[in-house]
């Protein structure tokens, strides 16, 4: 499940593979994507923020991806690659092809995006307008907790568990950091942002940043605090099995508008095992 971790490692792999070299190859089964002109141009910079991939072109233009639930970035040297599986990517991109988004080349790398829900090519000023309605991207060198802070106090009447998954409140966040994080801090996420104190949220932001750069570094799996109990998280994705901090069964309830999955250990989140 792509989170802000998983857009920030593939931004650099794809700045490490991209950068500097002429596109000579852009195809696509999207009609959006066809006939644009990108051959022939450099990338110049490629960044993430929040969910989002961004990838500059020399001439001012940028394509956005977003990856959803499903989508992934796969990014290789093209010598790397068995010659029947060069064969078939270097065929044209069949129309009703559900899974293929797109496929870059430069002389020697390869970039296929499969599954992206959003895709975007347009000018730089554009893209950065449909950025500028998200929050403080965690991972950004250039965070600022206050700012991130002042975002969350914007919204008193939002239970915390929401909005940490609103990206125009906080970028980044996805289901997995934000059950992690409440469990972590012991905040229940039903309760209101209004109900929190400062330092709570702060913690709650700390905790937040520090368990996705933890997750910067190479590994096969996310993980919320290593090899336990074989398994990588505390709560999320365990719904009915026992807390491993306490003998509480852990709970799942959905939530928000979207009715995303909450997951919570109700002793050590004090949140009642049924809504009210």
């Amino acid at each position: 499940m792509p989170e802000g971790d998983t857009l920030f490692l593939a931004a650099k792999k794809l700045h490490a593979a991209l950068a500097g070299q002429v596109i000579t190859r852009f195809a696509s089964p999207r009609p959006e994507l066809q006939e644009k002109g990108v051959e022939g141009h450099v990338v110049t910079r490629v960044r993430a923020h929040g969910k989002h991939a961004i990838i500059e072109l020399d001439d001012g233009r940028a394509l956005l991806s977003h990856l959803r639930m499903e989508g992934h970035w796969f990014v290789t040297a093209k010598a790397s690659l068995p010659e029947r599986q060069r064969a078939r990517l270097a065929e044209a991109p069949r129309w009703d092809d559900e899974d293929l988004t797109l496929i870059i080349e430069t002389e020697t790398m390869l970039a296929k995006l499969e599954r992206a829900a959003i895709i975007q090519l347009a000018p730089l000023r554009t893209i950065e307008r449909r950025l500028s309605d998200l929050g403080p991207d965690l991972l950004a060198p250039d965070y600022d907790a206050g700012v991130a802070l002042d975002a969350l106090r914007a919204h008193p009447e939002l239970p915390i568990g929401e909005a940490l998954m609103l990206q125009s409140i906080v970028a980044g966040i996805g289901n997995v950091y934000k059950s992690e994080i409440l469990f972590l801090e012991k905040v229940s996420p039903f309760v209101d942002i209004g109900a929190l104190d400062d330092a709570t949220l702060q913690r709650i932001l700390k905790r937040a940043r520090e368990l996705m750069r933890r997750n910067l570094r190479p590994g096969p799996r996310r993980t919320t605090f290593g090899s336990y109990a074989s398994s990588n998280s505390w709560v999320y994705n365990r719904s009915g099995q026992h807390c491993l901090k306490c003998d509480a069964k852990v709970h799942m309830r959905r939530q928000g508008k979207s009715l995303r999955s909450t997951y919570f250990c109700p002793e050590c989140q004090g949140v009642a095992a049924t809504p009210a």
